[in-house]
């Protein structure tokens, strides 16, 4: 088992004191039989990962399947059968918070990782300067394959010379644009909207029924229809599954779960506009970066329960 590709997309939010990492990992069944083993990739011990998935590697829009894993310490491991000859692909998001120098450390120690690394690529988004260094402190000497005003791209062919990777980069927030703001804040809110619905339509209605008003009907709700039977009898079924509703999302963090699986949807959706050169790279940092923030802020609340 080898590691054909190893992409690390590293992304610095306006404070300077978090970082989103999006890693993409591509494994490789080099042998004749199926590989049943777990396996494991390594993360920064103090990263709060936002999700991990299986994503095609044909077909690039297939849908990503959610992956099931278990930690201890920095490693990651989960179970997998590759076939003989074949590859598998995943990919991994997770925030980290980084030192006053603003560096992030990566470890790619093959003893640890366990898989000889083919290439590596670092993308870095950042508005300052960049610095490479390995675990003793001594600089890595890297051209960048793309050398852009807001980051670069490095790139290693044929394994890497370090076992741990230090990037230290300076962030400062640029003025964003607003247009672009509005839209994706437009999407976030309709994802809010139509997570929460059904329990603010129901809410409502009780609250109606309560304070002797008319119910609100709609046809599309088969809470609210009416069949002929009066409201003194209290509907089962689809009432039973409303007051189940209601009483998770009266739960603060159940309502930030919603909250963050609806950023998460729009970073996913900025993410796709992004590949299809809808979105510049830059706006698509300046954008990304507030909903990241968010996305981190709820992440701490939850911590927290």
């Amino acid at each position: 088992m080898v590691i054909g590709a190893y992409l690390i997309d590293l992304s610095y939010n306006g404070e300077g004191n978090t970082a989103i990492a999006r890693e993409t990992i591509v494994f490789i069944n080099n042998g004749d039989a199926n590989h049943t083993d777990d396996l494991c990739v390594i993360v920064p011990e103090t990263a709060t990962v936002m999700y991990m998935n299986k994503v095609g590697h044909q077909n690039m829009n297939a849908s990503a399947i959610p992956v099931k894993y278990d930690q201890v310490g920095e490693v990651l491991y989960w179970n997998a059968t590759i076939a003989p000859r074949s590859m598998a692909m995943y990919s991994i998001m997770y925030t980290v918070p980084i030192t006053e120098s603003g560096e992030f450390i990566k470890n790619l120690d093959p003893a640890v990782m366990n898989y000889p690394l083919t290439r590596f690529t670092l993308n870095v988004s950042t508005d300052g300067s960049i610095k490479l260094t390995d675990a003793n402190g001594v600089v890595i000497r890297q051209d960048p394959e793309d050398d852009r005003g807001g980051g670069a791209l490095y790139e290693w062919a044929g394994g890497v010379p370090f076992k741990e990777l230090h990037v230290m980069a300076s962030s400062q927030p640029q003025p964003a644009n607003t247009d672009k703001w509005i839209v994706y804040g437009i999407i976030a809110v309709l994802v809010i909207a139509a997570l929460t619905y059904p329990i603010i339509h129901v809410r409502n209605n009780r609250l109606r029924e309560k304070e002797g008003g008319n119910k609100l009907s709609c046809a599309s709700c088969s809470v609210c229809s009416e069949d002929g039977k009066n409201d003194k009898e209290p509907r089962g079924g689809d009432w039973d599954e409303m007051d189940e509703i209601i009483t998770e999302i009266s739960q603060t963090e159940e309502d930030l779960i919603r909250k963050k699986r609806a950023i998460l949807a729009v970073l996913n959706k900025l993410e796709e506009d992004r590949d299809a050169g809808a979105v510049s790279d830059a706006d698509y940092k300046r954008i990304s970066s507030k909903y990241e923030k968010q996305a981190i802020a709820i992440m701490k609340q939850l911590d927290k329960m």
